[in-house]
């Protein structure tokens, strides 16, 4: 009887332990969504998706009836208003076969964009890298702000740029994530649980 009374008081124990801890998930983050009717109202094609952001972040949710280049963007920016973590949702429309051919001159794209934003790269590579423990086609690099022409960014930044396939439609979300070097990041596997950013990364999922 004493064996089964100890038993019963570690599962509810247990149980009163996991509602706390996601009480406390839940009271620090709010819940993102991108709906295909929300998608047809910005002009973009339909995805459905949903996260958690951390509450203390900048959300850039696109505007209805205003000109938006992705799905969203947010930001952790230190006291100088210069941003030190960023992570945005892109996307591409391509077939599943295609995807990979689409990605790669998008992140060349990307990359461009970098470059011509002031970006010195110190490394890049575009492949299909091993990230949170799955095969993904990504842009990975590493660039430093050449000058002060952008107040918003300054320092060396790791990028990750993550495409990740959607198994219901055709338009498949481009994870941008990047990160300033003083932000407890030593590599792009770094981008998964040790930034404010990851929680958005962990919590993604499509939906049908």
């Amino acid at each position: 009887m004493k064996k089964h009374l100890q038993f019963f008081l570690l599962v509810v124990f247990s149980q009163l332990t996991l509602v706390n801890c996601q009480d406390k998930v839940d009271k620090n983050t709010i819940t993102y969504t991108i709906t295909p009717e929300f998608s047809a109202k910005i002009d973009k094609p339909e995805v459905h998706f949903t996260t958690q952001i951390p509450k203390d972040l900048i959300i850039d949710k696109p505007i209805v009836g205003k000109k938006n280049s992705s799905f969203g963007m947010i930001q952790k920016k230190d006291k100088d208003s210069v941003v030190i973590q960023m992570y945005s949702f892109s996307y591409i429309n391509a077939k599943q076969e295609s995807l990979n051919f689409a990605s790669e001159t998008f992140f060349n794209q990307i990359k461009s964009m970098l470059q011509f934003g002031g970006y010195e790269m110190i490394e890049s590579k575009i492949e299909e890298v091993t990230f949170d423990d799955e095969k993904y086609f990504a842009l990975q690099a590493i660039g430093k702000m050449s000058d002060d022409s952008n107040p918003a960014f300054k320092g060396t930044y790791f990028f990750n740029v993550i495409l990740k396939p959607n198994p219901y439609r055709d338009t498949h979300i481009i994870m941008l994530m990047s990160a300033r070097d003083d932000q407890n990041i030593n590599n792009y596997e770094d981008f998964k649980d040790k930034l404010e950013v990851s929680t958005i990364w962990k919590n993604f999922k499509y939906i049908q």
